[in-house]
């Protein structure tokens, strides 16, 4: 097995890969915290998926670091706690891109900064050391401060989509030049 990458060191958070014994935590996020209704767009909590659900969406390729290309989630460090986690899908061979999401588990470490660092961390090692040249972010249009956060970060809006009446806003940022 490969060892775990480095951690990854921003200007206010840490970024550590997640491992198996991370999962608990990463459902807790899910389901269980102030980032669920954004997460799963959904203001009562209703349809929220079961353990099976999640990580059958959120394979073990994204908590074992053995083959970066296929995707990994870090969890958030921020004044030596974890907060949160941040994440890329495998990287597409054809354009080099990768979709990216993010959730700060508690409102109260929200609009500190953290998750824009969080993502511009990420991009710096996907660009750097997976030579990725797009990474996409589809927030619900209504998520306004997430939109803020991304385009904090780079993002710009690419397209929109209607899905299940919801409005949801194709994102991208371009590697650096």
């Amino acid at each position: 097995m490969t060892s775990l990458p480095p951690l990854l060191q921003g200007a206010r958070v840490t970024l550590r890969p997640l491992t198996p014994a991370d999962k608990d935590l990463f459902y807790q996020w899910a389901v269980r915290s102030d980032a669920t209704p954004f997460i799963f767009n959904t203001a009562d909590n209703t349809g929220l998926p079961s353990w099976e659900q999640l990580f059958s969406d959120y394979q073990p390729h994204y908590f074992d670091p053995s083959d970066p290309a296929q995707g990994q989630s870090f969890g958030i460090l921020a004044d030596g706690r974890l907060i949160g986690q941040v994440n890329y899908d495998g990287v597409d061979p054809l354009d080099n891109s990768t979709e990216l999401d993010i959730w700060i588990a508690s409102s109260a470490d929200t609009s500190r900064g953290y998750g824009t660092d969080a993502l511009t961390t990420l991009m710096d090692y996907l660009f750097a050391q997976l030579g990725v040249e797009v990474c996409t972010i589809v927030p619900a249009a209504s998520n306004t401060r997430a939109v803020r956060t991304y385009e904090k970060a780079g993002f710009r809006l690419a397209r929109e989509v209607t899905h299940n009446q919801v409005r949801w806003l194709h994102m991208e940022r371009q590697r650096p030049a």
